[in-house]
């Protein structure tokens, strides 16, 4: 998503793309390192409800980075299946949600990522 974030006109659905997948396996992450068992669901949102649930479990009080990975959730049908070509506000958001869900995870979740 970085390497293709700045060509917007070439790249764009592209960045839109990475930008809710990067957070979805991020998630993934967190939730495996957490839980130590991998998600089954195919239901992204229940991910991100398993998600703040391990928030309050943990004592995180800063959700902004569920909100963010909640709103690249719901745009995905249309991102990765849609028929429509997407906005450049649209792309900007999903990149920019993208790069503040990762701010958070690696300030609320930095340890368990890096370990």
């Amino acid at each position: 998503m970085q390497l293709t974030g700045d060509d917007l006109g070439a790249y764009g659905t592209s960045v839109a793309l990475l930008a809710v997948h990067s957070s979805i396996s991020l998630n993934d992450a967190i939730l495996v390192a957490v839980t130590g068992r991998k998600r089954s669901a195919q239901d992204h949102m229940v991910a991100a409800n398993e998600l703040e649930r391990t928030c309050d479990q943990l004592r995180v009080k800063d959700k902004r980075g569920v909100q963010h990975l909640r709103w690249l959730l719901s745009q995905k049908t249309d991102v990765a299946y849609g028929t429509k070509r997407l906005d450049r506000d649209r792309i900007v958001a999903a990149k920019d949600k993208a790069e503040k869900s990762f701010s958070w995870a690696y300030n609320c979740f930095g340890e368990i990522l890096h370990a």
